[in-house]
């Protein structure tokens, strides 16, 4: 059976925190997804792209910050917090599903987002931060689920 691939790989551009080489990690079914999205203003061209072929099941749990992580962040680059957006082939817009504001959000983590998606299907993940953000320190959203075999007969 194939294996589900996550592939992030950031724009080059002025000032940027990470590194531009590509990121890529894949997962069989049966086991535990976990991948830290670096997070930037750029949700189109730094988007994750999770590729989930047929018979593959991807379900997405849980998301988390670091907690030392985000306090430097958003001190350091004067920020609210940072979003995870996601998108599919059916919908190509980048839909927000978690949000962390640093005066709002009483938790760095949420568990329970429930999203299940069956292949083939190509979906985006993305962690966005404000606008306004021009320097600062590096952060990461770690998202967190498991792979599965799907239960679609196609």
């Amino acid at each position: 059976m194939q294996s589900l691939t996550i592939r992030q790989q950031i724009t080059p551009r002025p000032g940027i925190l990470y590194s531009t080489e590509p990121r890529s990690l894949s997962f069989s079914p049966g086991g535990l997804f976990s991948f830290p999205l670096h997070a930037t203003a750029y949700e189109d061209s730094d988007a994750a792209t999770v590729r989930i072929p047929q018979g593959v099941k991807l379900n997405i749990r849980g998301v988390s910050l670091n907690v030392k992580e985000i306090a430097e962040f958003c001190k350091t680059a004067s920020a609210q917090g940072v979003i995870l957006k996601f998108s599919s082939e059916e919908n190509g817009e980048m839909l927000v599903v978690w949000t962390y504001d640093k005066d709002r959000s009483g938790d760095c983590w949420e568990t329970g987002l429930g999203i299940e998606v069956e292949g083939p299907r190509i979906i985006r993940l993305a962690a966005v931060v404000d606008r306004g953000f021009k320097t600062g320190s590096r952060l990461d959203v770690n998202v967190f689920g498991s792979v599965g075999k799907s239960k679609l007969n196609v």
